[in-house]
């Protein structure tokens, strides 16, 4: 039991927890069904593993420091046996509160193919550190005493030690270590690879890959990284610092201990909220991803904030391209459910779904193009389109936008573009987010759309999903509608079903 908790005042503070629950639960933009904190803050997913028939999520989470007026970085644990319905349990890793470890601890990795769980993860101003547990459920960890097993090292070098990730491979541990990599040749985004036979004594081996500016920025990262194998290929994943939140990702040849990257892809643009991203495998075979879903408003005046993303399948496609679905695990939580005929949509038209409105939503619709220059879908509308978020697509400059301009009337709701060129002055926000998209001769656009109060996902064609956070204030945007501008277009069919809550 907390100290500060006695037999005289527990009372009083299970009243408070209580007022809190239902301070949170009236929150009209705290989500239904997606994984979130029960109180307070939280960032990246930090370690994910499937272990003994569940899911486990890790995440940054905060904790009061009793020697300052301040919070520290601690490894939060959510699980789940079906991907849908989420227990909280007691941190696992808690920094040291004696001054040690003055910054809390930063983002790791589950150590994949490890032969007993072990996270590897980074601690402000000592380095790379390991943790492991023979505890069937992943509750209990045990920090190494050999820690940090990787050093920041006291003279300059060419390896950074931050955000790690690891794989054990026939008897060997790998790890990624850094976002940057100094040698010469090596800018932009980059990561160095170290090796060990017993993940305590760790050899340095040099940078990892080479990135190119026909991709990324030089002033890009290769934070958070996560590497595994995807198909008859390897990935890649990361996280981006500058600009915030570029979460993106390489598809390539892994050989000799060396990383080749063939494609390159953004899973955010400007103006989203996907940042953090983490993956396992579970024992379908199946490549599961989560990411951290940022706030776009001020948090400390709520109480709350963050949401991860739905479970989504990391696959690759018969091109060889990356396949990005949500989890059928999902559909479990459909109710009312609702189908739309084939209808003309006439230019410049727009019809609204009268028997769909809500904010915790399921929608699948298919748009033959024909002819209209752009056309979509619109959520969380209110009867006269003063609140409405937009999710457009231009088959012309072949993008697909969600259009961010009428959203909500809270003039605090703010979506950074802080691209590098901005970092120096100019617009630091944008009125939406908007992603390259092109469909093939032919192909309808086939849109997947969860809507959770606050948090929008749309995944288009399996081939992408944009991922938002709107806030619209009136309690009437709960309206959905088709449009079509400058040409007819065709709604093939619509389903809709009303989702079923997880979480209060």
């Amino acid at each position: 039991m907390d100290p500060a908790i006695t037999i005289e005042n527990l009372h009083e503070h299970i009243g408070n927890a209580r007022e809190l629950r239902e301070y949170f639960s009236a929150d009209p933009h705290r989500p239904r069904y997606h994984l979130l904190p029960p109180d307070g803050f939280f960032n990246d997913a930090n370690c994910t593993i499937y272990w003994n028939g569940r899911y486990h999520v890790f995440y940054l989470g905060r904790m009061p420091n009793p020697n300052a007026d301040e919070w520290l970085p601690v490894l939060d644990h959510s699980s789940s046996c079906d991907l849908v319905h989420w227990i909280h349990h007691p941190p696992a890793i808690k920094p040291a509160t004696d001054g040690s470890m003055p910054r809390g601890i930063y983002s790791g990795d589950a150590i994949e193919n490890a032969p007993l769980p072990t996270f590897i993860y980074h601690v402000p101003n000592q380095g790379t550190c390991i943790a492991t547990s023979e505890d069937d459920d992943l509750i209990h960890w045990t920090p190494s005493p050999a820690n940090p097993v990787i050093p920041i090292p006291d003279e300059p070098q060419e390896y950074h030690v931050f955000d790690p990730c690891a794989w054990y491979e026939n008897g060997t541990y790998y790890a990624l270590i850094g976002n940057k990599n100094s040698r010469s040749g090596y800018e932009g985004d980059a990561t160095s690879l170290f090796r060990s036979d017993d993940c305590i004594q760790w050899e340095y081996l040099g940078p990892f890959y080479k990135s190119s500016r026909r991709w990324t920025d030089e002033v890009e990262d290769c934070a958070c990284p996560d590497f595994f194998p995807l198909g008859d290929k390897y990935m890649l994943l990361m996280h981006g610092h500058r600009p915030y939140g570029m979460s993106h990702y390489y598809l390539g040849r892994y050989a000799d201990e060396r990383f080749y990257p063939e494609t390159h892809g953004r899973m955010n643009w400007q103006g989203g909220q996907l940042s953090g991203p983490e993956t396992l495998l579970d024992d379908k075979g199946r490549r599961i991803f989560f990411g951290w879903v940022r706030e776009a408003r001020p948090w400390e005046e709520y109480g709350w904030a963050s949401v991860m993303t739905l479970p989504r399948v990391l696959a690759l496609n018969g091109d060889g391209n990356l396949c990005i679905e949500p989890v059928p695990e999902l559909e479990r939580l459909r109710t009312k459910h609702h189908h739309q005929k084939t209808t003309q949509l006439k230019a410049d038209t727009e019809i609204q779904i009268e028997d769909v409105n809500g904010d915790c939503l399921e929608i699948q619709v298919e748009i033959d193009p024909r002819d209209a220059t752009e056309f979509g879908v619109k959520v969380r509308r209110s009867p006269d389109g003063e609140e409405e978020t937009t999710i457009v697509y231009s088959p012309f400059d072949e993008f697909l936008k969600i259009d961010l301009t009428k959203s909500t009337l809270d003039d605090k709701v703010k979506y950074p573009r802080l691209t590098p060129q901005d970092e120096d002055g100019g617009d630091r926000y944008t009125t939406s987010q908007e992603a390259p998209f092109k469909l093939i001769s032919e192909e309808p656009l086939k849109l997947h759309i969860f809507l959770d109060r606050s948090v929008l996902e749309v995944f288009a064609n399996s081939r992408l999903c944009l991922t938002q956070r709107i806030y619209p204030t009136r309690t009437d945007s709960l309206g959905i509608s088709i449009f079509t501008h400058g040409g007819e277009a065709i709604l093939v069919s619509l389903d809709a079903w009303t989702m079923t809550p997880t979480v209060g």
